[in-house]
């Protein structure tokens, strides 16, 4: 079936949803800046004028004030959510000078530098889960390795409990279908119901903290627990920033997990290529998130008429800043980006955003990945997809996410 961007229902198309690949590319090819027929929703993806958007915070917020979800034909329309300035949008959803305070907040606890001293309790973690794998020999990654394993991270940084890790994971899950564009009108108030469960946990976490002394305190609660108490951050701000990290920090590490765990079993030669030379390792990672990486989009919402690449685009419109789409070649065959070079090492890419919002999570990300494919790659001879359970997807246009990936590993 052919892509029609005269099609309002296009997004959500099944073949769509399960690749979107070749519709990135038909939009960078004929409608880098694409309005959805019948909405004021655009999305772009040239990545220059993405760069041109994420330099524009006061034309083009980050303020999530409507989203997309399917209205029970299959087409995307919006879902409204908060107001411009709403106290709600925090961090990942503010603009300056909020957004600015919040991250100084946290950006020196998860700078490179702090997040290297994290890598002892990464690499236990991953040990601990890569146990059973090796043990078994078929297993679904996902389940065994890929959601546990950023759950238990994320329990580490935040200070959470690490036998919470398994709650987190069903949460955050049921959270993720407020973003994922196919949920109905029905399942959103699901997804809001979820939304408000987590949120009610890390409060009584954070609560928690703040009834112990300083010198007891762990992780990003104490942070913002002493924040709190300087007057630097408010209670509800520390709260819904933690909902945040805990969301984004787990179910964008464990797609990439699962998507660079499917990348080395449909590669033999990659495997051995990267068991021969484990320090090429980062660089894979890089080349995997390029290619395939988790998030698809971050909204951005207009305040005013405005416009971007000679489209104009009404106030109050959905704007969605195609990541993924930026990362595929160029439509004239040239690449808006260096290629793989051995002396520059891999080219740059969008899958962690740009600008203001670059994701403050992404050395923990790097990490975890890097941590992760090490330890398996060295503690096996071979990973292959089970070849009677195909993976599986999860569908949504927000974050690319593997509902299973069933492997057969021969341990080392």
């Amino acid at each position: 079936m052919g892509l029609d961007l005269g099609d309002p229902q296009l997004l959500l198309r099944e073949d769509v949803l399960d690749d979107p690949r070749p519709f990135y590319d038909m939009l960078r090819r004929e409608a880098p800046v694409w309005r959805i027929p019948g909405q004021d929703t655009f999305l772009v993806s040239d990545p220059v004028l993405i760069r041109d958007a994420v330099r524009r915070p006061d034309d083009f917020s980050s303020n999530l004030v409507s989203i997309l979800h399917d209205d029970g034909s299959g087409c995307p329309v919006a879902f409204a959510m908060a107001a411009f300035g709403d106290p709600v949008h925090v961090l990942a959803t503010a603009d300056p000078p909020l957004h600015t305070r919040h991250r100084k907040l946290l950006q020196t606890h998860l700078s490179p530098a702090m997040v290297a001293g994290l890598e002892p309790a990464v690499t236990r973690i991953v040990g601990e889960h890569l146990d059973p794998v090796l043990e078994s020999g078929h297993v679904d990654f996902v389940a065994a390795f890929g959601d546990p394993v950023p759950a238990r991270t994320i329990c580490e940084v935040v200070g959470l409990p690490p036998e919470d890790a398994a709650e987190i994971v069903t949460s955050v899950s049921g959270v993720g279908a407020l973003l994922d564009g196919v949920t109905r009108a029905e399942g959103m108030g699901d997804a809001a119901h979820a939304a408000l469960g987590l949120i009610a946990y890390v409060r009584r976490q954070l609560d928690r903290t703040l009834g112990r002394p300083a010198e007891e305190r762990t992780g990003l609660l104490g942070v913002f627990a002493g924040g709190i108490e300087a007057g630097t951050v408010q209670a509800d701000e520390a709260r819904d920033m933690l909902l945040v990290l805990v969301s984004a920090g787990s179910e964008t590490t464990a797609s990439l997990l699962a998507t660079a765990v499917e990348t080395l079993a449909r590669d033999t030669e990659l495997q051995g290529y990267l068991r021969g030379d484990p320090a090429r390792i980062p660089g894979a990672i890089e080349d995997i998130l390029r290619a395939d990486g988790p998030f698809q989009f971050h909204y951005r919402a207009t305040r005013r008429a405005t416009a971007l690449g000679g489209t104009p685009i009404p106030a109050n419109s959905r704007v969605l800043l195609l990541w993924a789409a930026a990362n595929r070649p160029s439509p004239d065959g040239s690449d808006d980006l260096p290629d793989l070079s051995e002396v520059r090492g891999p080219a740059p890419h969008f899958a962690f955003g740009k600008g203001l919002h670059f994701c403050i999570g992404a050395p923990l990300a790097r990490l975890e990945a890097r941590t992760a494919l090490e330890q398996l790659l060295a503690r096996t001879t071979s990973i292959v997809l089970d070849p009677d359970r195909p993976p599986t997807r999860r569908p949504s246009i927000f974050i690319r996410r593997h509902a299973s990936l069933p492997v057969v590993v021969a341990p080392a």
